[in-house]
């Protein structure tokens, strides 16, 4: 998924408008084992390595351990 997909998705229930019931929704990510958790933290990250995809966006959950990769800088 891209981040222009999530756009077109949260478009449709928000009609291009601001502050609908979506437009103030809390962000979950569901684990392995199907629990449900909040995302703390949403990345931009830029690859250091010539041939790999340059940005990717990371959403963190409050429980996940850190994963540093060593290929993307994290701003």
């Amino acid at each position: 998924m891209y981040v222009k997909h999530l756009q077109e998705y949260l478009d449709k229930f928000t009609d291009g408008k601001k502050g609908n019931a979506v437009s103030n929704a809390q962000i979950f990510i569901e684990t392995e084992s199907g629990h449900l958790e909040t995302i703390r933290r949403i990345e931009v990250q830029e690859s250091n390595l010539i041939g790999t995809q340059s940005v990717r966006v990371v959403l963190k959950s409050e429980n996940m351990d850190k994963l540093v990769s060593p290929t993307f800088k994290q701003t």
